[in-house]
């Protein structure tokens, strides 16, 4: 296997890992500011969630771009941008907010198109 590919599929599986924790944990354990939790206004909260679903659908898919996983990915990615979100209903002192799951998902279409271009690329 091509090292670059090894590399960015660790580098998913990574990301992958990271997205969960910092999704579970309490929100008491995150984004402090001299003590209490910080403020954020809507764009500062929901473009961090775009970015990181643009970039993890995007790497995810282009390691798995010509194998027969892509189309599972393409669900499994699709189905992570729309659920997690939720799960802050059952994490003490986190938020649930609809534009999060929009950026969610936004994101994640987003990092689809990205792909869908690079595919055509390369099976021309």
């Amino acid at each position: 296997m091509n090292i670059k590919i090894l590399f960015l599929k660790y580098l998913f599986y990574f990301s992958l890992i990271f997205l969960f924790v910092i999704y579970l944990l309490p929100g008491n354990l995150i984004e402090f500011n001299e003590g209490t939790v910080k403020e954020k206004t809507l764009l500062e909260g929901s473009i961090k969630h775009f970015y990181y679903f643009s970039y993890l659908t995007t790497i995810g898919l282009f390691v798995y771009i010509k194998e027969d996983k892509f189309y599972a990915l393409i669900l499994l990615l699709l189905f992570l941008s729309l659920t997690i979100e939720f799960l802050h209903l059952f994490i003490p002192l986190r938020e649930f907010s609809y534009y999060d799951v929009l950026a969610n998902v936004l994101g994640y279409l987003f990092g689809l198109l990205i792909i869908t271009f690079i595919k055509k690329y390369i099976t021309k």
